[in-house]
C-alpha cells in the first residue's frame, strides 16, 4: 500500500469490513456492485483513505441505516475547526508561536501544570534543564528554544499584561532536577512573579487530590471579544480547543483547583519557606 494509513481511516477500514461482514456480503460482492476493483475495496478496509462520497456508496451496497451511516461518514471528514492540532516535529510548524500569538491577545490567562512548572514562570536553567531531558534537541537548537521561552516571559513586563492564574503543585516545587540551587534560584523567581499585581500564583499541596492523574498541563486563555479558547500541551503537539462544551470541561477543574489550592497569600509564604529549604540544601 503506497498511501499511509491514519488511526482516523484505519478505524473506518474497520467499521466498513464490519458493515459488510453484518450483512454476510463478501469484499469482491460489494465490488462488483458498485463497479470497483476488488484491490480498491480491500485497500479501504485495510486504512487505505476513503473519500466521503465512496463511503456512502459503499455502506448504501450495504444496507447500512441512515443513523449509523451518518456516525461513520464523519470518520471520512477532515477533522473539527474547533480542534486545532500544531505538531511539535512537524518542521514547518510553531506550536509555540501559534500559543504567543494568542497570548498576546488574551485579557486572562489560566495555567494548570501538574507535571513542570509553567513556561511562563521558568527560569533559564530551569528551561534548558527540562530541554535536556527530552534529549532530541541539539546544541544551537536548544540555544534557540531557551532564548524564545525567555523571550516569551516579557508578556508578563508588558503594558497592560493579561491577568494570569497559575496553578502549580507541590510535588513539582520539589523536584531537585540536577541541584537544589537550580531550584533555589527558580523559587525565588516564583517569589517575585508572585508579587507582580496581574500575576498569581496558587500552590496545590500534595494533601490535595491528585489532580496531576486528569490529564496533561493546560491553558485557558479568555479575550475581550472572542469566546475563551483552551491549550493543551503534550510531548508531541499543541492543541487549541475551542469546542465550547469541552472548554467548559477545563473551566470545572479550574473551580476544583481553586478549592484544594492554598490560597494567594499561603502560597506566597509557601514558596517563601520552599525557598529558603532548598538555599539550605544547596549550602
Amino acid at each position: 500500500m503506497t498511501e499511509k494509513s491514519t488511526v482516523r481511516t484505519r478505524e473506518m477500514g474497520v467499521e466498513l469490513k464490519a458493515q459488510r461482514e453484518a450483512r454476510q456480503m463478501s469484499l469482491r460482492e460489494v465490488a462488483r456492485r458498485a463497479h470497483w476493483s476488488a484491490s480498491k475495496v480491500s485497500g479501504w478496509e485495510n486504512g487505505r483513505r476513503i473519500s466521503p462520497i465512496d463511503a456512502a456508496i459503499y455502506l448504501a451496497h450495504c444496507g447500512t441505516e441512515a443513523a449509523e451511516r451518518e456516525r461513520l461518514l464523519h470518520l471520512t471528514r477532515p477533522p473539527s475547526e474547533l480542534y486545532w492540532v500544531r505538531p511539535y516535529f512537524d518542521p514547518l510548524v510553531d506550536p509555540m508561536k501559534s500559543l504567543i500569538v494568542q497570548e498576546n491577545l488574551a485579557t486572562a490567562v489560566i495555567s494548570n501544570s501538574p507535571m513542570a512548572l509553567p513556561g511562563m514562570l521558568q527560569t533559564e536553567d530551569y528551561v534548558r534543564t527540562i530541554y535536556e531531558l527530552s534529549g532530541r534537541y541539539t546544541t544551537d537548537r536548544l540555544k534557540l528554544l531557551v532564548q524564545a521561552r525567555i523571550d516569551r516571559q516579557q508578556l508578563l513586563q508588558r503594558r497592560n499584561p493579561p491577568q494570569c492564574l497559575y496553578f502549580v503543585y507541590e510535588h513539582t516545587l520539589r523536584s531537585i532536577l540536577r541541584d537544589p540551587a537550580l531550584m533555589h534560584e527558580q523559587l525565588q523567581y516564583l517569589v517575585l512573579a508572585a508579587n507582580l499585581p496581574h500575576c498569581t500564583i496558587r500552590v496545590v499541596p500534595a494533601s490535595a487530590p491528585p489532580f496531576h492523574l486528569i490529564g496533561s498541563r493546560f491553558t485557558i486563555l479568555e479575550f475581550a471579544e472572542h469566546p475563551p479558547v483552551a491549550y493543551e500541551e503534550t510531548f508531541a503537539t499543541g492543541l487549541f480547543i475551542d469546542e465550547r462544551v469541552a472548554v467548559e470541561a477545563f473551566y470545572v477543574l479550574r473551580t476544583r483547583l481553586e478549592q484544594a489550592a492554598l490560597s494567594e497569600r499561603e502560597s506566597r509564604e509557601f514558596l517563601v519557606r520552599l525557598a529558603e529549604e532548598f538555599d539550605l540544601m544547596a549550602n
